[in-house]
């Protein structure tokens, strides 16, 4: 399995799945940026930040038993902070860093944001696409299923939080099922990210997660329609 997400701690929306597929299966996890922005916790230089979040990240794949993560390094937003051509330079490298990623795991599933990007956060939705653009480009649509994360709209509900996007449940292919051993794995990785969320907001998480007993996840297939037609 090939995760692809935006920030490092984003694996933590599917914690429980990843350490349930980790016992018996290899689990990577690519991590497009290096969290430089994310100062909503800590208050410290871009440099700093980025060593912690890196640290924070590999405890969490410990704590999933999932393997060490790639972090590929590159800017929150992605160099729009900077300039339009500094996007462009970015996410070029980042699309030439994903199928060197491709090529080196030759993953059975793929998973990354869909087009609604979980929060709706911009880089969600823009690492959700560019995974996207990679496989059709290389023409490897069949070679690497790819599989969207995302929420129902009683998820959503449930765990309070508004600004969480979701879709009806009707269009989600993939149901999968968890157990209270797998939660607690993800509970302990959630604890990993000190920088991101306060002590009172992790146990609030932890709590809400708890009180979810479905213990289940979903996640929409990305399939084409075979043929040509006309419109």
């Amino acid at each position: 399995m090939l995760v692809i997400l935006a920030h490092p701690d984003d694996e933590t929306a599917i914690g429980p799945m990843l350490a349930m597929y980790a016992r018996t299966n290899k689990v990577y996890y690519v991590v497009a940026t290096d969290g430089r922005y994310g100062t909503r916790v800590f208050k410290t230089a871009e440099d700093t930040l980025i060593m912690i979040r890196a640290n924070e990240c590999q405890c969490s794949c410990s704590k999933l038993g999932i393997q060490p993560p790639f972090l590929l390094g590159f800017h929150d937003e992605f160099g729009l902070k900077t300039g339009i051509g500094e996007y462009f330079r970015q996410t070029k490298a980042l699309k030439d860093s994903l199928i060197q990623k491709f090529e080196l795991i030759k993953p059975d599933v793929v998973i990354t944001f869909g087009p609604d990007g979980d929060t709706g956060h911009p880089d969600h939705r823009i690492i959700g696409s560019i995974v996207t653009e990679v496989i059709l480009k290389e023409g490897w649509y069949h070679k690497y299923p790819l599989y969207y994360l995302g929420w129902t709209k009683s998820q959503a509900a449930k765990f309070g939080i508004e600004d969480l996007n979701y879709l009806q449940e009707k269009y989600f292919t993939t149901a999968t099922r968890f157990t209270q051993e797998d939660e607690k794995k993800s509970f302990e990785s959630i604890r990993c990210y000190q920088s991101q969320n306060t002590n009172a907001e992790i146990q609030e998480w932890i709590k809400t997660e708890a009180n979810d007993t479905a213990n289940v996840l979903y996640f929409r297939k990305f399939e084409i329609s075979p043929g040509k037609s006309t419109f």
